[in-house]
């Protein structure tokens, strides 16, 4: 079956036409069978097309997460358009940096998000349409049961395999956001290896955990509907209740669960896991940061009969390595694995010259997975693809790893000033623009706390202009209003000056190294 489509918007379509009463979403309120779910991708397509759309206009959809951000992400796939998810709880500056950058013809949004951030007063007649979960506003927006009740045909498109399909953001290194492209090749290429290797199939009952801006949705959004998998939709309240979330799962019956391990900590410690009968899971994919050893015994002791993957790729590339987890034999480390089929790895020094097995240097990734490149960034296309002759081109992760004579992989930190943070990959770069931009702020080194790859929150360093006294909640709030939420510093520590290196700049490595858990716990200027 995988063979005969070639573009994410002919899964639906597929889907229903072969199995159309087998269950595909499970949302908060609604269920939808394959034809169902196939009937109202329809009608936001059509919707779409009607109001101007063309074949690779970006769509924003920056709704809460439930069945009708699915069918909003596959109408717009279907009508040709490019998937923008967004964040709906991002503060409003980042929203619209985001959606200004990707030049958004429609969005999908609530009237929160929408009125904070001024997108359709910034875009003006660009935005053609908007659509929200609510009553239709006097700026004309549709609302979506306006949307459903429609009485529409299926639209004809010509999609193409190398067309972009969704457009995925990043922090950048100055605050500017990276728009990471996946053609609907690339993204086709991760759902069929992902049903392969993680054994998907249409019996199993995949748990949407992941936000839609997450590039770890792409399972539920993408591989599961390949094999026609039904998706239990978790929204924000289930997540932030590790015990709501295990009731669901019971009750759902869910089979596949991938996260990050931040959370499955929370669902062992917090989630009533004793309580429910979670014999239905079978298996558990975790990645976007290391899992502790005590940590996976705890899950593994909670779910005896779930097999646990440690999975590993960056957004540039999808998954591309796992790892099966042999709860008898965890280590102080976990490897990363194997690569997939087709991906080819490559482990390099500072010159780019291989290194030998047991030697750290960079890991370098060639995959049909791989993006297309960065949204209107050809300097970091260029500076991250390396070209290859008849093979997909290098990605330069800036992940540190070794292999040993077995061929497993081993990550080692990162090379650059990238950290992740509950799985979420931070620009250390992007918190100290905004710290720097803080009123009375004149110096600012942001650091992660943690072991690397354990990461639990990160801090800011200021030094004051001269006079000026440390207001700690101000300067997080300006952070508030710029970053993503894990981004803005837990505590705002004060010092009178930086150490500088020989050539006169800021020692960051310095000032991030003075960084433990009991400093930062014993500082002043710590946040709420």
């Amino acid at each position: 079956m995988g063979q005969q489509v070639q573009t994410l918007a002919e899964l639906v379509a597929l889907r229903a036409r072969l199995d159309p009463s087998g269950e595909a979403l499970v949302g908060n309120a609604i269920r939808a069978t394959w034809s169902e779910y196939d009937e109202a991708v329809v009608k936001v397509a059509a919707l779409l097309r009607s109001h101007g759309m063309a074949a690779g206009d970006r769509v924003a959809v920056a709704m809460p997460k439930d069945a009708a951000s699915f069918i909003a992400v596959h109408g717009v796939l279907r009508a040709g358009g490019v998937v923008v998810p967004i964040d709906p709880l991002a503060p409003a500056l980042v929203a619209r940096t985001a959606m200004e950058d990707a030049g958004i013809s429609a969005v999908f949004s609530d009237a929160r998000l929408l009125d904070s951030s001024g997108i359709v007063d910034t875009l003006g007649s660009e935005l053609r349409l908007v659509v929200t979960p609510g009553d239709r506003r006097s700026d004309g927006a549709v609302c979506w049961s306006e949307v459903m009740a429609s009485v529409t045909e299926p639209v004809d498109v010509a999609i193409r395999p190398d067309d972009p399909a969704y457009i995925i953001y990043t922090s950048g290194s100055t605050g500017r956001p990276k728009g990471i492209v996946h053609t609907h090749r690339s993204a086709m290429a991760y759902a069929r290896l992902a049903a392969e290797y993680h054994g998907i199939t249409a019996a199993d009952r995949v748990a949407g955990m992941s936000p839609l801006h997450f590039d770890m949705s792409t399972l539920e959004l993408y591989a599961a509907p390949l094999m026609g998998a039904a998706v239990v939709v978790f929204g924000e309240g289930h997540l932030r209740f590790p015990a709501s979330f295990t009731q669901r799962c019971e009750a759902e019956r869910t089979t596949v669960w991938y996260t990050v391990p931040s959370f499955l900590r929370q669902v062992v410690e917090r989630g009533a896991m004793d309580q429910r009968d979670l014999s239905s899971v079978r298996t558990v994919m975790y990645g976007g940061e290391p899992y502790t050893p005590d940590g996976l015994l705890a899950l593994a002791a909670a779910l005896p009969g779930a097999r646990l993957e440690n999975v590993y790729g960056p957004a540039e590339v999808n998954e591309c390595t796992t790892y099966v987890v042999d709860p008898g034999s965890i280590g102080a480390d976990i490897p990363i694995g194997r690569p997939w089929a087709g991906v080819e790895l490559l482990v390099v020094d500072e010159a780019d010259q291989p290194v030998a097995a047991g030697e750290q240097g960079e890991l370098l990734v060639s995959a049909p997975t791989l993006m297309a490149g960065y949204w209107n960034r050809p300097d970091l296309t260029e500076r991250c693809l390396v070209p290859r002759e008849g093979a997909p081109d290098w990605y330069r992760t800036g992940d540190l790893v070794t292999v040993d004579h077995e061929g497993l992989y081993w990550f080692a930190g990162r090379k650059d000033h990238q950290v992740k943070v509950r799985g979420i990959r931070i620009e250390l770069e992007a918190v100290e623009a905004a710290l720097n931009d803080a009123p009375d702020v004149v110096h600012a080194v942001a650091a992660a706390v943690g072991a690397p790859g354990s990461v639990t929150h990160l801090v800011g360093a200021v030094v004051l202009r001269a006079g000026a006294t440390l207001d700690a909640q101000a300067i997080r709030a300006h952070c508030r209003a710029r970053l993503p939420s894990v981004a803005v510093p837990h505590e705002i520590i004060e010092r009178s000056e930086f150490p500088m290196t020989a050539t006169g700049k800021i020692d960051r490595r310095l000032v991030r190294s003075e960084f433990s858990v009991d400093d930062v716990a014993s500082a002043t200027g710590g946040g709420s």
